[in-house]
């Protein structure tokens, strides 16, 4: 366990390595140097280091308040080994997790199964980056994990990072039903929330033409400003998600302070916005026509859409999540993947810039 470092100070030393691998993608982007062999080949050494390194500090954190619902995890945890309960297969919902923790709780102990939780959750992701873009991977990976939330869901919604990294690498077995279900049993048997994801993902996958997607997601806005509240009680009324930690989720008043304010959050609209415009220009405007692009697109657009409708609620912070996980891959995805502009390196160091001043703003400013 890391317990040298300051509990002060832990977080904020995260912070400085992001924004250093930033500046480092940057240098690469407008250098013009970034699709160059050298390049490319130290960063395919440098690119498991910094993953190893990643996953040590987040995974071997002292056990605090100070990163959120860890203390929460470790309270299930210990209470798991004084019962005594001999080892077996969960049968609840998310029987995947409860397995892995009563697993560790037997026979490990509190840090190796965080420790399990940080390589599940940015293992699984540099997986399913690596898959995607191949050598090129490293700086698409450091636009993630520049990401405001990558931190926190890897210390606080500890099931939800590792089930979403989970389902971003089911998605890109897109060609292999088999391995992509399989690997989507496992997420939602890890979080449950991933039913959300992965619903947009099935609708996705046979209703492609974005425009609808798109008009749906405009449409939201209105309607959640003018019936919001009166759409999440019929949810909720209806029993419309049929789970009850997403109605605890739309109800709950316990912990109003996971954002600072509650309401109709037009910063995290904003921020949301990003990647729709992104992705707008990309397939409407410059007309590209990668399947995998327009599928993930698609997928965002409707996960992002039920958000604002219930973005009142105090922990609907749980559900933009499920949908900014994509973000990283909307943003930077076509800069990757096909040649648009004779400048096309310096525009990836403007999307790097631009994804990132949010996280920096975040930093700066408290929720």
């Amino acid at each position: 366990m890391l317990d040298f470092i300051p509990l002060s100070i832990y977080t904020d030393l995260f912070n400085f390595l992001i924004f250093g691998l930033i500046v480092v993608a940057l240098y690469d982007s407008f250098s013009g140097q970034l699709f160059e062999p050298a390049v490319r080949n130290i960063n395919n050494v440098v690119g498991p280091i910094i993953l190893i390194v990643v996953i040590l500090y987040m995974g071997l954190r002292p056990v605090s308040f100070e990163f959120g619902d860890t203390i929460n995890y470790a309270h299930s945890f210990f209470r798991l080994q004084m019962s005594g309960v001999s080892f077996r297969i969960a049968d609840n919902s998310e029987w995947v997790f409860n397995t892995i923790m009563l697993w560790f709780a037997k026979y490990g102990n509190i840090h190796s199964f965080f420790l399990f939780c940080a390589t599940i959750y940015v293992g699984a992701l540099w997986w399913a980056f690596k898959r995607i873009f191949n050598k090129d991977f490293l700086i698409p990976l450091i636009v993630a994990m520049a990401m405001f939330e990558f931190w926190s869901y890897g210390t606080n919604g500890i099931r939800n990072g590792m089930a979403a990294s989970i389902i971003i690498l089911a998605l890109t077995y897109r060609s292999n039903l088999i391995v992509m279900v399989l690997l989507s049993v496992i997420g939602l048997g890890i979080h449950n929330s991933m039913s959300l994801m992965l619903a947009a993902a099935a609708v996705a996958f046979f209703v492609k033409d974005s425009k609808w997607y798109f008009y749906f997601w405009v449409a939201c806005i209105p309607l959640s400003l003018i019936g919001g509240n009166t759409i999440t009680n019929l949810i909720i009324d209806n029993n419309l998600i049929g789970d009850d930690r997403f109605e605890q989720y739309l109800t709950s008043t316990d912990n109003l302070n996971e954002f600072s304010k509650t309401g109709f959050r037009w910063d995290f609209l904003l921020y949301s916005a990003l990647p729709v415009v992104v992705g707008y220009y990309f397939i409407f405007k410059k007309k590209y026509t990668d399947v995998f692009y327009i599928w993930l697109y698609n997928i965002y657009l409707l996960c992002n859409a039920f958000w604002i409708i219930v973005i009142r609620a105090s922990f609907s912070n749980r559900f933009a999540q499920i949908s900014w996980f994509i973000i990283p891959l909307v943003l930077i995805y076509p800069f990757f993947m096909k040649k648009f502009w004779p400048n096309q390196q310096t525009k990836i160091g403007y999307v790097v810039i631009i994804s990132y001043l949010y996280t920096f703003y975040r930093v700066l400013v408290a929720l």
